[in-house]
């Protein structure tokens, strides 16, 4: 097995995504491991919390021979169009397979539940129970159940339609029954785990709608996805963003009251240390400490130990993404909104443009967002919208760039092994390592796939916190990472 690809977010890169990395090279040590990455923009429709660079850097680091930049077109998407753009520029990039995440790892028991998924009564379903208003994953959930229903039904009828229910069965039709009772309920056991698996199982999907033949290695993962707290040794990414984030809050609010009592009290300590007394000094500050975790303030330690100190200092020179910033972005281009550039956007349906346009009268993006938040609109989908606003991304561009599909493979970080890759050229698609004449020369969907990066970055530029680091002009200047 030459190259094994991987698609991920890395949004930040931690241990969980080391330990995969590290177990691939542990049972495939002559293998190239290929990550295709978001940008700056993740498929929630949000900002990545570092830039696409320092991850990129950081996985090559934490074990990655060579990553690419999953286009933000397919970067930020449903997880149906996510994974087939990822597997479509996997293939492209000349993987033989393609490795993810997963609490259920039996992939024969994965491949027939994609089966299923596909099967047309199922897709039939599915686009029913979307028109009813129900979100992708309670629909695909809803799906599978009708589906054995009807599977189970036939099995009490006979070809002429009469119940059979009171006539014994026979052994096969008996064994069928049982068979699909028991598929049901271990298929619905899957789709009810982590949203990784069914990442995995839409990867499946992706293989088998474009005839990709890659072969399939789960990673058992062990950590909860959207644990809120750092109580596992693999954190999930929702739990560090969100250390990250109150630790640097709750320093800003430590920074404002110290100088306020520096001012009213010269016996107070210039330099007092949480680590040293957090009680006694956040108490002192006015700040309640038993509501803050202690792993608030160790968030680092759920880096790979090569990581850590990078990843410290960058959120000390605040070099991040700030929601806030960005959420007055996604507000001020709802105010400015018009009914008819709303209809346009991709995925903005059923009247939705005419709630927004309500919605954006409110006071913040966060209370429009809870106003228009419905069994159908979940937060996810809200926030894919909010950022395809402020991509000008339409229904048009949307559906001619998917049937297209990846056509350029952006290098942005790799080392020795990647450049043996490199030099060695699988790819059937151009390898893109000088972007900015790479985007001059472009035409067509390439050209739009090009536009739409180069907006992401830009967009992601401004919400950074720190001002120093709002200029547009970092994803020309920046070249890959050698590492």
């Amino acid at each position: 097995m030459n190259t094994i690809g991987i698609i991920a977010e890395y949004n930040p890169f931690h241990k969980g995504h080391a330990h995969q990395l590290q177990e691939l090279r542990r049972i495939y040590p002559n293998s190239t491991l290929l990550v295709v990455m978001s940008g700056d923009f993740v498929q929630r429709g949000t900002p990545a919390i570092f830039s696409k660079f320092h991850r990129a850097q950081w996985a090559v680091m934490g074990g990655a021979d060579i990553v690419f930049e999953l286009p933000s077109m397919f970067a930020v998407s449903s997880a149906e169009y996510f994974a087939s753009g990822g597997v479509r520029l996997l293939h492209a990039l000349g993987c033989d397979a393609i490795s993810f995440g997963a609490s259920h790892t039996d992939v024969e028991e994965l491949v027939s539940v994609a089966e299923t998924l596909d099967h047309p009564s199922t897709q039939e379903s599915l686009r029913t129970l979307l028109t009813q208003g129900y979100s992708y994953g309670t629909a695909l959930r809803k799906a599978i159940q009708q589906y054995y229903s009807v599977s189970t039904s036939m099995n009490t009828h006979d070809v002429s339609g009469k119940n059979t229910s009171d006539t014994v069965l026979s052994p096969t039709e008996q064994q069928s029954s049982k068979d699909s009772v028991l598929e049901n309920s271990n298929h619905m056991r899957i789709l009810d785990t982590d949203p990784n698996t069914i990442l995995g199982i839409e990867y499946i999907r992706a293989l088998h709608r474009y005839h990709i033949e890659l072969d399939i290695i789960p990673v058992k993962r062990t950590s909860s996805h959207h644990n809120p707290t750092l109580d596992d040794s693999f954190p999930s990414g929702t739990a560090l963003r969100n250390a990250i984030y109150t630790s640097k809050q709750t320093s800003s609010s430590l920074s404002r009251s110290h100088n306020i009592l520096q001012m009213s009290d010269t016996s107070y300590a210039p330099y007092a240390s949480l680590e040293d007394d957090a009680s006694i000094s956040l108490g002192e500050l006015g700040i309640d400490a038993s509501s803050l975790e202690e792993d608030t303030f160790n968030w680092h330690h759920y880096f790979p130990p090569m990581v850590a100190p990078l990843a410290i200092d960058i959120v000390q020179a605040n070099y991040y993404a700030n929601l806030n910033r960005y959420y007055d972005m996604i507000h001020l281009t709802s105010r400015v909104a018009t009914k008819e550039g709303l209809q346009t956007l991709h995925d903005m349906s059923d009247g939705l443009e005419e709630a927004w346009l309500t919605a954006s009268t409110l006071s913040s993006w966060e209370q429009a967002r809870e106003s228009l938040k419905s069994r159908r609109y979940t937060y996810a989908r809200l926030d894919r919208i909010a950022a395809y606003s402020l991509f000008r991304r339409t229904q048009e561009m949307f559906q001619e760039c998917h049937r297209q599909g990846p056509t350029y493979g952006r290098l942005l970080a790799f080392n020795d092994r990647g450049r043996q890759y490199l030099k060695e050229k699988h790819a059937s698609i151009p390898i893109v390592q000088k972007w900015a004449p790479f985007c001059q020369q472009v035409t067509g969907i390439t050209k739009v796939l090009c536009e739409q990066d180069q907006l992401a970055s830009r967009l992601w530029r401004l919400t950074v916190d720190n001002p120093r680091y709002r200029d547009s002009h970092y994803d020309y200047t920046t070249s890959p990472m050698y590492v």
